[in-house]
């Protein structure tokens, strides 16, 4: 995704409640014309348009495109733990995140030193990347892997903005052709996406001029993609905007494994959490949300997870570098 140069770090502004009013009705749509946004909040269209531009000129918001996983062509989404030996857990961190499946690398303290979010089209597709071509990262000791059976939550609302660095190489064109085939974008739908990627208000003509088609054929297409859940226009805010801000991955065991499902209900209701996942493998739920320290971890799992009913224990892994996180993946859940 296309972003300010690195040289370029624009203090994060402070948001007033028009600042969030504005941002929860583009969390909604992120193409919500700026007279619907005037209308619904008793302000001028100008300001309206000036506000956007200074959350979005400071960094503190992107509007964009978050497609869905299963959409482009991938049936499985992994949580990976990653033990280290032999190289700083931030060197092996920096070498996973040029792996095009890699999503996310979070380096961590708890039972693991770094966490990774990662994509694959098939098991064979898996095998290959989990047993040969992360397990030959120099410095990766063990991985740990957990499959998500079901997602239940996954609001990508407030996000590092960390793009993370460019793989190395892209994927081979059999791997790329395996992916295209699953995925239920064609190739204008998946054109037209990464314009949205980088700008989800970027106007049906500039699409179809760029792209070479009509306008109609742009704005049928985005209505298509946005009604059969396969992408979500969106706003996404920077999570460096709350300062001391840590992602914390919460692994969740019930009592039993016929009360995964409820449990992982009950979660997806508590506003904290950006992610709830029924996972086969580590433990039977995974929850991530956001946190000011160890302290304020400590007290929300204890008063807000544990008491849960059916909630047998917990473990938890504290993120304290972000590498790479690309919010423009995700399971787009109704």
């Amino acid at each position: 995704m296309s972003g300010l140069p690195a040289t370029v770090a624009p203090a994060l502004i402070e948001l007033d409640e028009t600042d969030e009013a504005i941002i929860g009705l583009l969390r909604t749509d992120g193409r919500l014309p700026y007279r619907a946004i005037a209308r619904q909040l008793g302000l001028t269209e100008n300001t309206v348009r000036s506000r956007v531009r200074r959350l979005e000129e400071s960094n503190t918001m992107r509007l964009v495109a978050v497609t869905d996983i299963e959409a482009a062509g991938f049936s499985m989404l992994l949580a990976i733990g990653v033990q280290v030996e032999g190289r700083s857990p931030e060197a092996v961190a920096r070498d996973l995140a040029t792996f095009p499946e890699v999503f996310s690398v979070n380096v961590v303290v708890g039972a693991q030193d770094i966490e990774v979010l990662v994509v694959s089209e098939d098991q064979a597709a898996l095998n290959e990347l989990v047993g040969k071509r992360l397990a030959a990262v120099p410095g990766v000791q063990r991985l740990t892997a957990a499959l998500a059976l079901d997602v239940l939550k996954n609001q990508p609302d407030w996000v590092p903005f960390h793009d993370g660095p460019l793989p190395d190489k892209a994927p081979d064109a059999g791997r790329a052709a395996a992916v295209a085939s699953r995925s239920r974008l064609d190739n204008v739908d998946r054109r037209i996406v990464a314009q949205l990627s980088r700008d989800a208000r970027r106007g049906n003509g500039q699409i179809a001029a760029e792209l070479g088609v009509t306008e109609g054929t742009v704005r049928g297409r985005i209505k298509r993609m946005e009604e059969e859940k396969l992408i979500r226009l969106t706003a996404v805010t920077n999570i460096d905007r709350f300062g001391d801000a840590l992602l914390a991955y919460i692994w969740i065991e019930v009592e039993r494994s016929d009360r995964t499902r409820e449990v992982a209900r009950t979660l997806a209701q508590i506003p904290e959490l950006g992610f709830v996942g029924v996972m086969l493998g580590r433990s039977d739920i995974l929850a991530i949300t956001m946190v000011r320290n160890t302290e304020h971890l400590a007290k929300f799992v204890h008063q807000r997870i544990s008491l849960i009913e059916g909630v047998r224990r917990t473990q938890s892994t504290l993120g304290v570098n972000f590498v790479k996180h690309d919010y423009r993946m995700a399971r787009i859940v109704s």
